[in-house]
């Protein structure tokens, strides 16, 4: 609580306007007594040795006690409060799903990191643990697809969790592509966000299971919208793939985007650019939560109000 003091304020800071009416108060206590009263005898050298002088304190202990106790009443309704910290809202994301090849041509160690000859798969895993630090609040997914299709990973918000899944998988015969797109659909039906993406990673050409086309279009009729990334050497980057490429008319079916990929640099600025495109925009709060010291600060106005009473007619009661 001390090391907060610096975060104190009031939540209602008028009450401490009653502050400034203390010391009207404390001018009234010292006019209450009046002139002193008097007797007249015909020689007062008697009562001389038996009085006393006249106190002009004002009140002594029992009166400041009281005068601490209204200020701290008023300081207490002005609410007065330390930061515990900063409390986010709940935001909504956008669930992504990785639809990502996992056959065994994905390790093949042609593509180049700082000098030395990395897998396809090792560029998308360091591409898409990239993309999933520049995305916080949405939840992932992962399907890997080969002969067949198997869930990698359920939804999850858990980052460092998807960004190691990719790592662990055997790499299988086969490129169902269409399978694997079907899969990603069905994970992203219980999605309650109104945003849904897949994000399609593949080497290959389809050789087994639903035609990717079909798949596309019941993705589109699900609202997903599917990008689709694929990998090939740098002597096989064309222009002529983003218009015949099935994994291009796979991505204008359902609004997505086709790119291609033949270096780790180039997979990286993939994600950064599907990361850009997919922004949701959302108005950003946050709640600040506090301690309040109203009942504290209560107490104590109290229990000094008390002590004065009760000693103001006990130990401190002057009796004129």
């Amino acid at each position: 609580m001390i090391d907060r003091l610096d975060t104190l304020n009031f939540g209602q800071p008028w009450w401490l306007l009653l502050l400034l009416l203390l010391p009207l108060y404390a001018w009234l206590q010292g006019q209450r007594g009046g002139q002193a009263a008097a007797m007249r005898y015909s020689a007062v050298g008697v009562l001389r040795n038996v009085g006393h002088g006249v106190k002009r304190a004002r009140g002594g202990w029992p009166l400041t006690l009281t005068f601490a106790s209204l200020a701290l009443m008023a300081i207490a309704m002005a609410r007065p409060r330390v930061a515990q910290g900063d409390s986010p809202d709940k935001r909504e994301g956008v669930d992504i799903v990785f639809c990502c090849d996992v056959s065994g041509s994905m390790d093949t160690p042609d593509f180049n990191n700082k000098g030395e000859k990395i897998s396809r798969r090792e560029a998308l895993v360091m591409a898409i643990n990239d993309f999933v630090d520049r995305r916080p609040n949405d939840r992932f997914g992962m399907i890997g697809f080969a002969g067949h299709t198997y869930l990698m990973s359920p939804m999850t918000l858990d980052g460092e969790w998807i960004k190691g899944v990719l790592k662990t998988i055997r790499t299988q015969h086969g490129t169902a592509i269409g399978e694997g797109i079907v899969a990603s659909i069905d994970l992203l039906k219980s999605a309650k966000t109104s945003t849904k993406v897949m994000i399609v990673v593949t080497d290959g050409q389809n050789n087994a299971g639903v035609d990717p086309l079909k798949a596309a279009d019941a993705a589109k009729a699900a609202g997903i919208r599917v990008h689709t990334i694929e990998v090939t050497s740098l002597g096989h980057v064309s222009g002529n793939k983003a218009v015949k490429s099935l994994l291009s008319k796979v991505a204008e079916r359902t609004g997505g985007q086709y790119f291609q990929a033949a270096s780790l640099d180039s997979m990286v600025e993939v994600y950064r650019q599907i990361d850009k495109m997919e922004k949701t925009e959302f108005e950003q709060r946050k709640y600040r939560v506090y301690d309040e010291l109203f009942f504290p600060i209560t107490a104590i106005a109290f229990g000094l109000f008390a002590i004065g009473f009760i000693g103001g007619h006990t130990i401190w009661m002057r009796v004129p």
